[in-house]
């Protein structure tokens, strides 16, 4: 009878932990949805190592791909977004560090006709770091002034030109219901869930996005089995996924750590993030630019390329260099040779700097004459 009852107990203390687990999973699926549907929040994402490698490459490819891994590495983007789920905007302004810069970015995504509109002030600051790195870049600052105070409308068709993708889940983002994922979530094993305290963690590997395309593929929507179709149809270059979410229903934060590793051809790539996020509900709204505040790619691209019309092949210590050999030469040169330079330079430089080499050899053809 005594050993009857220790079976009884060790029976009843299974179920309980069982029940335990499967609460523990119920309450990871409640608090991801929960902060998805939060409108607001901050968040950051940090690119603690990125590597590429290709054993058969020879030495100065290696090279070049250890300098971009060191670029990449240490990459961090933070900020806040808003959003509003009936019109399907989101709002964020962020701040990406790499390579010493800290580069603003205010964006809003348009997810009704997959659009968005980003602060045209961007195209400024990528100018200004560029010319740090290059000075080869001859875009001024003036030459962008007409974009003040815009945002730049890129439409699907442009993210599409962009990307160059022949996706449509890579252009208009993720089309899986976050509730299709919840549910999938709930079929996982129950004793894969880890929780202390406020905190839940669950550790996702190639194994389990697999798991979720066929359950995707059985019980999604059109959308959903499409975007999965795409995800699928790369699989096989994925060679390492491991991600770990921690959840914190109490702050309702979600931390997520992540190694991803994929080969195509003879080359590998692989990632280590770190994504945090902090909920929350805010009365803001979301607004989209005022159509008279909004540059369409069409018309950016006409202003960059008149901005690079003006470049000038000659730098400007060169060209001052020509200007004061003219000036000292004065009258030795005949107006065969005054035209004979002005064809020969004409190509190389600006309307300005041409300008400016036209009145030096008049200047000097007057003195001859």
């Amino acid at each position: 009878m005594k050993k009857v009852r220790v079976v009884i107990v060790i029976a009843l203390a299974l179920v309980l932990f069982a029940g335990c687990k499967k609460q523990t999973q119920k309450d990871f699926t409640a608090e991801l949805a929960k902060q998805n549907e939060m409108n607001a929040g901050k968040y950051s994402l940090v690119i603690d190592k990125m590597t590429y490698s290709n054993d058969d490459a020879d030495a100065r490819t290696r090279a070049s791909m250890d300098m971009a891994s060191k670029m990449v590495s240490g990459t961090k983007i933070s900020g806040d977004y808003l959003k509003d789920t009936k019109k399907k905007l989101v709002a964020m302004d962020m701040t990406v560090a790499v390579l010493g810069q800290q580069i603003p970015v205010e964006l809003v995504s348009n997810q009704k006709d997959h659009s968005i509109y980003v602060n045209a002030n961007l195209a400024t600051e990528i100018n200004e770091i560029l010319k740090v790195f290059s000075s080869d870049i001859s875009i001024e600052a003036k030459d962008l002034e007409q974009l003040k105070g815009k945002y730049i409308h890129a439409t699907e068709a442009d993210l599409k030109k962009i990307i160059s993708s022949k996706t449509d889940t890579a252009v208009t983002g993720n089309k899986v219901n976050s509730k299709l994922f919840s549910e999938y979530i709930d079929t996982l094993e129950p004793d894969s869930f880890e929780k202390k305290e406020d905190t839940i963690k669950r550790t996702f590997t190639k194994k389990d996005i697999q798991g979720f395309i066929k359950y995707a593929k059985e019980n999604g929507n059109k959308d959903e089995k499409k975007s999965v179709k795409a995800l699928e149809k790369n699989f096989d270059q994925l060679t390492k996924y491991e991600q770990t979410i921690t959840l914190n229903t109490k702050k309702h934060t979600q931390k997520t750590t992540m190694t991803v590793a994929a080969k195509k051809d003879d080359t590998t790539v692989s990632v280590d993030l770190t994504m945090d996020n902090e909920a929350k509900e805010s009365d803001k709204k979301v607004q989209l630019p005022k159509k008279a505040n909004t540059v369409s790619m069409e018309k950016l691209e006409e202003i960059v390329g008149s901005a690079q019309k003006e470049e000038s092949l000659i730098s400007e210590e060169d060209f001052n260099d020509l200007l004061e050999v003219i000036r000292r030469g004065g009258g030795q040169f005949s107006q065969t040779e005054i035209d004979q330079i002005k064809r020969t330079y004409k190509p190389y430089l600006t309307d300005e700097q041409y300008k400016q080499l036209e009145e030096a050899l008049d200047q000097a053809g007057q003195i001859t004459a």
